[in-house]
């Protein structure tokens, strides 16, 4: 059986003092020892982003794709071994912006795979442009400051999780997962349990 020093890489941690991907990155971890499944039977797939750098952190299996691009490069993964436990981590531009065709239609495949989209509200790699969470208005809720438009998003920002369960994925969750240490607990425990597009 794996324990959490399994889960242990050697890559230096680019992500900010303070950044919620840290919390994200422990309740992956834990959720994977308590998987009990070896790091060679885990495969973590990502695209491009500050929540895509987490596969790098987690010591097991891990596939960088083009940005917007994880979920073929997951489905595919599974499809060509059925034993691999497979889990993206995307962030909200990468899956909802360049990949939300991907993440419609991969829901209609409903291949056995987890999906855990980091939503800031935010492009963070590029430091500030609006993504398509992004709140508008100056004061939004939630996420980082916008650069990219003063007066955040240009039409209101939505999460797809409505339209995951809508398609027909197994759970739609949102967690505030960043300093909530409750919320990254069950955040581990939900990927221990869940399959979401199956």
């Amino acid at each position: 059986m794996a324990a959490m020093q399994d889960f242990k890489s050697s890559d230096p941690i680019a992500w900010c003092p303070g950044c919620g991907d840290f919390g994200i990155l422990a309740a992956v971890k834990k959720a994977l020892v308590k998987l009990g499944r070896q790091p060679k039977d885990i495969l973590l797939v990502s695209g491009i982003g500050q929540a895509a750098k987490l596969p790098h952190y987690a010591g097991c299996n891990c596939f960088n794709g083009l940005h917007g691009r994880a979920l073929p490069a997951a489905v595919a993964a599974k499809i060509a071994n059925r034993e691999l436990t497979v889990i993206v981590t995307t962030g909200d531009g990468d899956c909802y912006g360049e990949g939300g065709n991907h993440f419609l239609h991969n829901i209609r495949r409903n291949v056995d795979i987890t999906v855990v989209v980091c939503n800031n509200q935010i492009y963070g790699l590029t430091k500030g442009q609006a993504s398509p969470t992004t709140d508008q208005g100056p004061d939004r809720r939630g996420g980082a400051r916008c650069f990219s438009s003063s007066g955040g998003g240009d039409c209101p920002g939505r999460g797809l999780r409505g339209a995951g369960v809508f398609q027909g994925s197994g759970t739609a969750l949102r967690l505030d997962l960043g300093r909530d240490k409750p919320q990254r607990v069950r955040l581990d425990r939900c990927l221990t349990a869940l399959r979401v597009f199956q």
